[in-house]
């Protein structure tokens, strides 16, 4: 048998959100590249409702990831994330095989324990998401070697394929929706451990917003263990009742959810890149990021959205009001942030900037020729 490099992911179910994402269009590349046959080794079981895994669920992961390299049928291994990577650690050396890490944000410049140093120390080549990660990681951990920058793609549905999609439509979203026109969408995990996400700044901003704009609603997609929280805190505000949380979305409800919004509003301070607002983009969405983390490398300030500090709840206040009453304002932001997703973060430039980080770090360790690749056979 041909060996073919294999790909260790967290999850591959739409329920782990970008981590998923990522694993699935990391998934693609290496198919696309190297063939159907490469090997993928998942931690979460498939169908499971939680990213949480127990000791034995951790265990077996590590020895699914020893036996493909033990096997010599995978020449190399790609590690979607951190926070697995770190089970090469403990792979014996006699069959242990060259690596890449792909590396996404907060957890690659926090304090890192001995097997996550370990291995990022030991990888052929460190991948990640975006300029600040790479910026962040090399600030916090200056021995780290240089990582290659590949900025994430969308997963587009079908209908979304034509960069000509007429968007005159969303100048006034939702109207038929039980949300109604001045919907303000964020989508990700409510997790105490992820509070940077922006869902608390939102709350304190709501209540200057629904007295400017009164049928606006604020509507939190996503799951965690930070929800009822959330909740509690929009009663006290006096704003509960326009706070809308829906749960998990399907990726059918979800793009529905896209589509019946006016403005996506993910205000954080921690995203290593943020791929809702490629997808709120995609959607013909105006979006609100913020200048503390990745998102300046998305979101084109006052061209397809507004970039605010977290901090400032006054100016979040106004950048959201702003958008919910100009709908022309909205749908001119809303064209130009579809046309700079599709034709910036397309699968196409991210597939290049992997494969040639990857043919560049194991062609020549693992004795290929410079051969044509398949990416060269396509062009």
């Amino acid at each position: 048998m041909t060996s073919m490099p294999g790909l260790a992911a967290i999850t591959l179910d739409p329920r782990g959100g970008g981590v998923a994402t990522v694993s699935r269009l990391l998934s693609r590349v290496l198919v696309d590249e190297w063939g159907d046959r490469c090997r993928v080794v998942t931690l979460v079981p498939p169908g499971a409702t939680s990213l949480d895994t127990t000791t034995p669920e951790r265990v077996a992961f590590g020895a699914r990831v020893a036996w493909a390299q033990a096997r010599r049928r995978c020449p190399w291994m790609l590690f979607a994330h951190l926070a697995i990577a770190r089970t090469q650690a403990y792979v014996p050396l006699p069959v242990r095989r060259p690596y890449a890490i792909f590396l996404h944000g907060i957890e690659s410049w926090r304090p890192l324990s001995p097997s996550q140093e370990r291995v990022l120390r030991g990888a052929s080549v460190l991948l990640v998401n975006s300029a600040y990660t790479a910026r962040r990681v090399r600030a916090e951990h200056p021995w780290m070697p240089v990582p290659r920058v590949c900025p994430l793609a969308l997963e587009l549905p079908v209908d979304l394929s034509s960069s000509t999609l007429d968007l005159s439509s969303a100048s006034d979203r939702g109207g038929d929706q039980p949300w109604g026109p001045h919907a303000v969408l964020i989508v990700g995990r409510m997790a105490a451990a992820e509070r940077y996400k922006g869902h608390d700044e939102l709350l304190d901003a709501w209540p200057t917003v629904v007295a400017d704009v009164p049928d606006a609603r604020l509507v939190f997609v996503g799951e965690g263990d930070d929800r009822a929280r959330l909740r509690e805190r929009a009663q006290a505000l006096g704003v509960g009742a326009s706070l809308v949380t829906t749960g998990f979305l399907d990726a059918v409800a979800l793009d529905a959810a896209y589509w019946s919004a006016a403005v996506f509003a993910m205000p954080s301070r921690n995203e290593g890149f943020g791929l809702v607002y490629l997808e709120a983009m995609a959607r013909g969405l105006p979006c609100i990021g913020s200048v503390l983390d990745a998102a300046a490398e998305v979101i084109d300030d006052g061209g397809t959205g507004y970039l605010v500090d977290q901090r400032d709840i006054g100016e979040l206040s106004l950048r959201l009001i702003r958008l919910l009453r100009d709908p022309d304002l909205r749908q001119e932001m809303g064209a130009r942030g579809r046309q700079r997703a599709l034709q910036r973060f397309g699968y196409p430039q991210f597939r290049d900037r992997v494969v040639a980080a990857l043919h560049g770090a194991f062609d020549k360790a693992i004795g290929v020729p410079a051969l044509a690749s398949r990416t060269d056979e396509r062009r």
